[in-house]
């Protein structure tokens, strides 16, 4: 996972399928039944060390296996690598994540900047949204990031796919805290991922995607190893 600032675009609406590169949301695990887990050894959490990693991130014995199947409201163990581009350092640590149930509101109420097609097509549709709450397992100084968490609504993803900045009163997913508010043990950021779709392909479920149990975002000046042939183990699933 790489910690990135990116340019928020004016918010924008399309229905699904109207898109050529959209795509569906990957579908849920099958089973409860995880795979097996790596080598359950790690190196001790550092912060703004500036060797590059020389091997990909390994699960401890008390960390969430890849596959796992949790019910809303369980907390989930991982471990976490940023790379600061400015700094050209490299942080570790591992997360606790909860996620709530999934809750409803009127598509109307979702906020952004949309034309009058866009608010329409929102008062046609219903918003679906799940609270999280992240929180520092590890006590080492670093950020949470931008965890990749994906809301999943069957197998041709959600009714209606939102570009930019938007939100929704209760639910912000808001800036991620840096290494100074959030490098202590039991830190907490309140995020919230928000999807919109119909009554008839409802979000029943959250993945978290981030490595090891999805796959690692390359960018071509990271001078970090391409470990994913490690990674891509399977989410872990909230329902």
């Amino acid at each position: 996972m790489r910690s990135r600032v990116l340019v928020l675009l004016p918010c924008c609406l399309m229905l699904a399928g109207c898109s050529a590169g959209e795509s569906a949301a990957p579908s849920a695990a099958p089973t409860t039944t995880a795979p097996q887990a790596p080598s359950p050894t790690t190196s001790k959490p550092t912060f703004g060390t500036t060797a590059i990693p020389s091997a990909p991130l390994r699960l401890t014995g008390e960390m969430t296996r890849p596959g796992a199947r949790l019910q809303f409201g369980e907390k989930a163990i991982v471990p976490v690598r940023h790379y600061y581009p400015l700094l050209k350092t490299y942080a570790e640590g591992v997360l606790g994540i909860v996620v709530q149930r999934i809750r409803t509101a009127p598509g109307s109420k979702v906020q952004g900047n949309f034309d009058d097609d866009d608010r329409a097509m929102l008062k046609r549709h219903i918003a679906y949204y799940a609270k999280i709450t992240v929180t520092n397992e590890s006590g080492n100084a670093f950020s949470p990031g931008t965890p990749r968490f994906n809301g999943e609504f069957g197998d041709f993803g959600p009714a209606v796919t939102m570009v930019g900045e938007k939100g929704l009163p209760g639910c912000r997913e808001g800036n991620p805290p840096d290494s100074d508010e959030f490098g202590r043990k039991g830190a907490e950021w309140k995020t919230c991922l928000l999807g919109v779709s119909s009554r008839s392909r409802p979000m029943t479920e959250v993945q978290y995607h981030d490595p090891p149990y999805g796959k690692e975002t390359q960018f071509e000046d990271d001078p970090s190893p391409d470990f994913n042939k490690h990674y891509n183990l399977g989410p872990i699933t909230w329902s």
